[in-house]
């Protein structure tokens, strides 16, 4: 019979913070919910589109699964904080005592039930978010001037939309990582009516803000659409409508990649001559999430079991705000030191969940000696 409590039990502990996790995410749902909608109403203000309502909806709802992986961290910190405080608010901590069981139980269970949760975000639900954030771009280029920007196995692809004409330009290799030369380009200058007007050729490009310099330019021209003229130029100047840095803050955002195609797209853009950094920080991010939503746990104990002091649940939440403030600045501030090259980004990402880690690991040991 007593071989059965601990498997009663923790199905128990499982449930319960399955209730708290649920609770936690129906609350985070909303308030991405109106925060995405509010975001879109801004964008579309000055736009007349028909059913703008339902668009808006559309948008926000398929933008939310990616805010929700971004903040799922946070998510299980205060599941943990619901669930540590209600167990111990109902005196089941002692009951568990009463049974011969470690208060350990209860936080290794949850931790691990969590770390199984991270696989499964990071193997199940990073696919679906990417997919519909990738959805979500496609859907508001549609109602954008925006220019169009894209990188593939055949180089670097974008095309400016301007008021009577269209610019479509590849470029083979970056180099630099930083965008500022480009090898074998080639300009596509289109009509308004998507009809050809020349096409530029250049060997090299070399970039300044919207300012390009060809070298070793050809170009080949439709007079009319009667006959093709091309003429060899030593160095041409391209004035561009998208700035370099535009270039570089495209290229920035990594969340329309799922865990099973980032080190291919990490491949690919190495192969272009770009470093794909904030690929690799995602990468090494999801690799790191189990072990987080697992310190988070951990940490969550801090607030509840371990300073054992009766408080308001809503106190209980106000330290967790603050320690989310406190792992939100340390991610940041360790990624950015990162990204400086003062320190390796997959140190610079695992340091935060080491730290973390070492924390609660003290603490656990606290909290068995008491």
């Amino acid at each position: 019979m007593k071989k059965n409590v601990p498997t009663k039990i923790i199905n128990y502990l499982i449930s319960e913070f399955s209730y708290s996790l649920l609770t936690v995410i129906l609350v985070f749902i909303s308030l991405s919910l109106l925060i995405n909608f509010v975001e879109e109403i801004g964008f579309f203000k000055e736009k007349k589109v028909e059913n703008l309502i339902i668009l808006l909806s559309y948008l926000s709802l398929i933008k939310t699964p990616n805010t929700l992986l971004e903040l799922s961290i946070f998510i299980f910190l205060f599941s943990g904080i619901l669930f540590f405080v209600k167990i111990q608010k109902n005196n089941e901590i002692n009951t568990i005592l009463l049974s011969g069981i470690s208060k350990i139980l209860p936080i290794i269970t949850i931790g691990l039930f969590s770390f199984v949760l991270g696989i499964f975000i990071i193997s199940i639900i990073s696919p679906i978010s990417s997919n519909l954030l990738k959805i979500y771009e496609k859907t508001k280029r549609n109602y954008s001037n925006d220019n169009l920007i894209v990188i593939n196995k055949q180089g670097l692809w974008f095309m400016e939309i301007l008021p009577d004409e269209y610019n479509i330009v590849r470029a083979d290799t970056i180099s630099n990582n930083d965008f500022s030369k480009l090898s074998n380009v080639t300009i596509y200058n289109l009509d308004k009516n998507f009809n050809f007007v020349k096409r530029t050729d250049a060997q090299v490009a070399k970039i300044s803000h919207k300012s390009w310099n060809l070298e070793n330019s050809n170009i080949i021209s439709d007079n009319e659409n009667v006959e093709i003229k091309y003429n060899t130029y030593l160095n041409l100047t391209y004035i561009s409508s998208i700035n370099i840095d535009d270039l570089k803050e495209y290229f920035s955002n990594a969340n329309t990649v799922s865990f099973w195609d980032i080190k291919n797209n990490i491949e690919n853009f190495n192969s272009r001559g770009y470093s794909a950094d904030e690929l690799k920080i995602k990468f090494h991010k999801y690799l790191s999430l189990p072990f987080y939503l697992f310190g988070m746990i951990l940490l969550s104990t801090l607030f509840t079991i371990a300073i054992n002091k009766e408080y308001n649940t809503l106190m209980y939440l106000f330290f967790g705000l603050i320690a989310g403030f406190l792992i939100f600045f340390l991610n940041d501030l360790s990624i950015a030191v990162g990204l400086s090259n003062k320190l390796p980004l997959v140190i610079s990402v695992w340091t935060p969940v080491v730290i973390i880690m070492l924390l609660s690991v003290f603490n656990l040991i606290k909290i068995h000696e008491k």
